[in-house]
């Protein structure tokens, strides 16, 4: 259900049409065609620089936004990196520069993914940081649809798809 007259703000659904390069102008992300990106504005749903400047737009509008890596993903952290023996991956995972690894902290059970920086026939270096961290990101994107969310979504945070309660 699209509703007129809406703008994007706190507490609206948003469907948004986007196409996501770095600073070399190479593609990395987009929406798929009739199938724009949704999500309920205001609750952290999407990178913070992104978010702020959608507020006001309507439906149809159109944007070119720049993201600084402090309002995206962050700046790298170089301390965001650890050496593993290659003994520690199961010998029938195939590892290669890029791959994602979900590791769980013994301690505390949280996860955490992290990207295999390096590696050898003796050791891997994971890589924490978040793949587009350090990068300024360059978004055009198009409001393609606005309504007001029902009380679940609210209640959670998110948009659910047609369907699906959580």
């Amino acid at each position: 259900m699209v509703e007129e007259n809406l703008r994007v703000g706190n507490n609206i659904v948003v469907s948004l049409d986007y196409v996501l390069t770095l600073d070399d102008e190479k593609e990395i992300d987009r929406s798929e065609e009739n199938e724009p990106l949704e999500y309920l504005h205001g609750f952290n749903n999407i990178i913070p620089g992104l978010e702020k400047e959608l507020v006001g737009l309507e439906i149809g509008d159109e944007k070119q936004v720049i993201v600084q890596p402090e309002q995206g993903y962050g700046e790298r952290d170089p301390n965001s990196v650890a050496d593993y023996e290659r003994s520690v991956f199961p010998s029938s995972r195939e590892l290669e520069i890029g791959t994602p690894i979900m590791m769980r902290d013994k301690e505390s059970g949280e996860s955490f993914q992290a990207y295999v920086a390096e590696l050898d026939d003796e050791s891997v270096r994971l890589d924490f940081n978040h793949p587009l961290a350090g990068e300024t990101l360059y978004f055009k994107v198009r409001i393609a649809g606005l309504r007001e969310p029902t009380g679940d979504e609210i209640a959670h945070g998110h948009v659910h798809q047609p369907g699906h309660n959580h």
